[in-house]
């Protein structure tokens, strides 16, 4: 029994005397920072990131946008943290109402530019709206062919 005390103070000693240091986490931090992203990018995958990689930086890393990307919702400036994924939406295949789109919307239409567009805003304004998703042929500049390509996309 006594050298059973006799060790444990000699432990306890010893325990006492010992420089004891709080573990210091930088020496377990992750070797590699790392996010992945999906949806309408060139390469979609995972990627190795810094602190300061944004999501622009991001869909970069990825080899860009693809030309359908709707980037119109992300904060591109944010900071991707370690093991986030991003996704990169696509715009809708939703059709194109001709009675309440805007300029941007309007110039997603095949065939239709910024003055087009704003032609199809003025004669809408003129006309109290389009009856018929053909009625757009009467807008200058518009006629059959165009309006072959984009049908499918009108909706009133």
């Amino acid at each position: 029994m006594k050298k059973v005390i006799l060790i444990l103070l000699v432990l306890l000693t010893i325990g006492l005397n010992y420089n004891w240091q709080p573990i210091q986490m930088d020496d377990y931090a992750a070797a590699q920072l790392m996010a992945e992203i999906k949806g309408a990018v060139v390469q979609p995958g995972s990627y190795e990131i810094t602190e300061k990689t944004t999501i622009s930086d991001l869909i970069e890393l990825a080899g860009g946008p693809l030309e359908e990307a709707d980037l119109s919702s992300l904060n591109v400036n944010k900071q991707v943290l370690h093991q986030s994924v991003i996704v990169i939406p696509v715009y809708k295949d939703d059709k194109i109402s001709l009675n309440s789109a805007s300029l941007e919307e309007l110039m997603r239409l095949k065939g239709i530019g910024e003055n087009k567009a704003r032609l199809i805003l003025e004669y809408r304004e003129a006309h109290q709206g389009f009856k018929t998703i053909e009625e757009i042929m009467n807008v200058k500049g518009i006629g059959e062919k165009t309006f072959e390509k984009m049908k499918d996309q009108l909706a009133l």
